[in-house]
């Protein structure tokens, strides 16, 4: 599992990811951190990896260097899945085992397994009104624009069969931080589902403000929009 990490000394609790769940490793990707993160994670260098970036570069180009390291590692020929989730855990880890049984109950092999925040009876989603509505609009807007048929796709819980990590990280992204869209675009003729999820919280402390992002989102999905077929 792929973790990207910026500014996380304050808030990242290891202990979280030490044997549990069981049988999965993780690889932490310190995105160009100013606050010890990657002497924090260095000190359980035991039970992970660690990949650090010499300078920010954005959640898309660290979730890249994480992928291509497991690979370099050959971590990918010991594992059936490999994801990408967010440090603060907003998603919690015993989500992976729902979203794995959800995959198997599909007839046709499953390629990816996408979470998704879905408000539904049995389910405590936590998340500000702002956010969620900002999450709408722009699943809209994305949905329209690059004719994409996902209910979430920022969602930071994502699972991946190994052999589709070229297909899906190889190249660079045009955008730092929406780059799930392209993704999905890149994946487009695989197997995808979503998985509604049974919890996830808003965690404090995070470096997202969604005010200033709306012009940037806007650009780059114009630009994927330039860059992706869309059929």
């Amino acid at each position: 599992m792929i973790i990207l990490c910026y500014n996380e000394a304050g808030r990242l609790d290891l202990g979280k990811f030490q044997g549990f769940p069981p049988g999965l490793s993780f690889v932490f990707v310190d995105d160009g951190s100013t606050d010890g993160t990657a002497d924090l994670i260095r000190r359980q260098r035991a039970t992970a990896h660690l990949v650090v970036m010499p300078k920010n570069q954005g959640k898309a180009e660290a979730v890249r260097q994480g992928m291509l390291y497991a690979k370099r590692e050959g971590l990918l020929t010991r594992t059936e899945w490999i994801g990408y989730w967010d440090a603060d855990l907003a998603t919690p880890l015993e989500e992976v085992d729902g979203m794995l049984t959800y995959a198997a109950a599909f007839h046709e092999p499953v390629d990816a397994i996408l979470g998704s925040r879905v408000y539904k009876l049995g389910s405590t989603i936590h998340r500000s009104f702002a956010r969620h509505i900002a999450g709408r609009v722009f699943a809209t807007i994305a949905s329209t624009l690059l004719k994409l048929d996902c209910y979430d796709s920022q969602c930071g819980a994502k699972l991946f069969r190994p052999e589709l990590v070229d297909e899906a990280f190889g190249d660079t992204f045009v955008s730092r931080w929406i780059f799930d869209v392209e993704v999905l675009l890149r994946l487009r003729q695989r197997h995808l589902v979503e998985y509604p999820l049974r919890n996830w919280a808003d965690i404090a402390g995070g470096k997202t403000r969604v005010g200033p992002l709306v012009i940037p989102t806007l650009i780059d999905l114009y630009r994927i929009w330039r860059r992706y077929p869309r059929s």
